[in-house]
């Protein structure tokens, strides 16, 4: 799991991310399960945007960029991770807390 920590300004609602990497070097493809941005502050929100995908120029489909899009459901992580298996070598979760 890898987890960012980014100060920043509000950016209000989100509702899609966009996701890429420029697949230099042997092995950069990787699986992205999804998305967590938390905000802090009076009242702590998550955001999940699913992926569930390769981004990998020799897997799946071969992109290396992906235009997310935020579960409508309002469903958290743990709610994501029910019934899923994945059977990739690495695989991604990115939690982004805006601070």
């Amino acid at each position: 799991m890898d987890i960012f920590f980014i100060r920043a300004v509000s950016l209000g609602h989100l509702e899609k991310v966009l996701i890429s990497h420029d697949g230099a070097g042997p092995g950069s493809g990787w699986f992205l399960d999804k998305i967590v941005i938390k905000h802090k502050g009076e009242e702590a929100q998550e955001v999940v945007f699913p992926c569930n995908r390769w981004l990998d120029e020799y897997q799946d489909d071969g992109k290396t960029e992906r235009e997310l899009t935020a579960n409508k459901d309002g469903s958290s992580m743990n709610t994501l991770l029910k019934g899923k298996s994945c059977f990739p070598a690495i695989v991604f979760y990115t939690i982004v807390f805006a601070v």
